[in-house]
């Protein structure tokens, strides 16, 4: 079960990877990055990665929370 994700909540990518050829409804965002995010103080979510590219992502690069939309909740790569 996927943890709820709000604004201020940050974790970690345990694991990733590049959708190069999405299905209809992500067609236009397509290549994106999509990852299992382990969220601090608890749970994990699967999330799309905004601006995640296989030069981007890595293993437990630091996200934070940026959106949810009806697709479900949008991280982008801490700075």
């Amino acid at each position: 079960m996927a943890t709820e994700v709000r604004e201020g909540t940050t974790g970690k990518i345990v694991s990733y990877t590049v959708i190069n050829v999405a299905t209809p409804e992500f067609a236009d965002q397509a290549p994106y990055g999509l990852a299992i995010i382990q969220i601090d103080g608890g749970g994990r979510t699967l999330a799309r990665i905004k601006d995640g590219t296989a030069e981007s992502m890595s293993m437990d690069a630091p996200v934070t929370f940026d959106h949810t939309d009806d697709n479900g909740p949008v991280f982008r790569l801490a700075t």
